[in-house]
């Protein structure tokens, strides 16, 4: 009788190369150290808490915020009256249908951008204040270890809404619903989206609360184009020009009750925007809804709004002073965040 190692029944080898195939060394399991990995990637908080498609979604929705508008088309400039200028913010939690009914302006229109927002690297920050025209406020206080920043400018750019009443039936149909109907004068008018210069600051390197982690990991290349670093920032700075919406024919209430009666958004997201005591000056901000705490907070003297939570992994704040409105983020706690905000000089 033939064994699995290639032997007969008397142990005498009768298969040399079956018996060297199955021939194989003593596993040696380090079981101490496994269980030291795995418990020290249990404590590290998970940057994938929120899923990508949310940050796609927030990134779409926000984009309608972040176009800019040069306004230089010829008999269009003068016909344009300013409906909507940010003066504070408030969160507006939000789910990831109402994200995507909100975002997708192609079915109620066309969007044309002279040219898509481009961000630009300067060295420093004179060179910054040169090619923005304007002294970007730089912070006195860094996370532990930050290095020195990269530096751009995302210069003017613009985008002009139009408004298509058939555009908006067609895309209806095809999702098998009923639109409402345009107010009188929307069909044709027009949006202009403003936002002026951007300098953006991103520090990378630094270290949070959490156990002296280092913030960011170095990915090939180092860079990304436009100058922007290809790590997870510690710090970001965003120092832009107020922006506005302005039209040529529909009014901001106008506009604010149709969109919101729009098959697909929710009830409850129609009530946190209607409840909006001040729409032309105040900028809802789309939260992920159950995912993110928000808060009014003093920033230099000054309202703004906190989004994040204290666990160090990554948190954000905007608020408006002057002509500018100013976003602080990074991967740290609610004080770090905020001690590096109210340091700006």
């Amino acid at each position: 009788m033939r064994s699995f190692d290639g032997s007969d029944a008397g142990g005498e080898a009768r298969d040399p190369e079956v018996a060297r195939l199955l021939a194989v060394p003593e596993l040696a399991v380090d079981t101490e150290r496994a269980l030291a990995r795995v418990r020290a990637r249990a404590a590290r908080p998970s940057l994938r808490r929120v899923p990508v498609r949310w940050l796609q979604g927030l990134v779409a929705a926000a984009a309608v915020v972040l176009v800019a508008s040069t306004l230089t088309l010829s008999g269009f400039a003068e016909s344009l009256f300013t409906i909507f200028e940010p003066q504070r913010f408030v969160a507006i939690p939000v789910s990831m249908s109402d994200l995507t009914v909100a975002s997708d302006l192609e079915r109620y229109g066309a969007l044309k951008w002279s040219a898509q927002p481009k961000p630009t690297e300067v060295v420093d920050a004179a060179a910054a204040r040169a090619a923005a025209g304007f002294a970007p406020l730089v912070p006195a206080q860094l996370p532990t270890g930050a290095g020195a920043p990269h530096w751009g400018v995302l210069r003017e750019t613009s985008a002009t809404f139009t408004f298509s009443a058939a555009s908006a039936r067609d895309a209806a149909s095809r999702a098998g619903r009923t639109p409402p109907p345009m107010p009188a004068g929307m069909d044709g008018s027009r949006l202009v989206f403003t936002a002026g210069t951007t300098i953006v600051q991103t520090y990378s390197g630094g270290t949070s609360s959490l156990g002296g982690q280092t913030l960011g990991g170095q990915s090939p290349g180092g860079q990304v184009p436009g100058g922007m670093p290809a790590e997870i920032p510690a710090l970001v700075v965003v120092q832009m020009r107020a922006p506005t919406v302005a039209s040529d024919g529909v009014s901001l209430n106008d506009l604010r009750a149709y969109l919101l009666a729009q098959p697909g958004i929710s009830p409850q997201l129609a009530a946190q925007v209607k409840a909006i005591s001040d729409p032309a000056h105040t900028l809802p901000v789309p939260v992920p809804a159950g995912q993110a705490s928000t808060k009014n907070v003093k920033v230099r003297g000054t309202d703004g709004l906190f989004v994040g939570d204290s666990t160090g992994l990554g948190s954000g704040v905007v608020w408006r002073s002057g002509d500018f409105v100013f976003g602080v983020a990074g991967t740290l706690t609610e004080s770090e965040l905020l001690a590096a905000a109210n340091s700006l000089r």
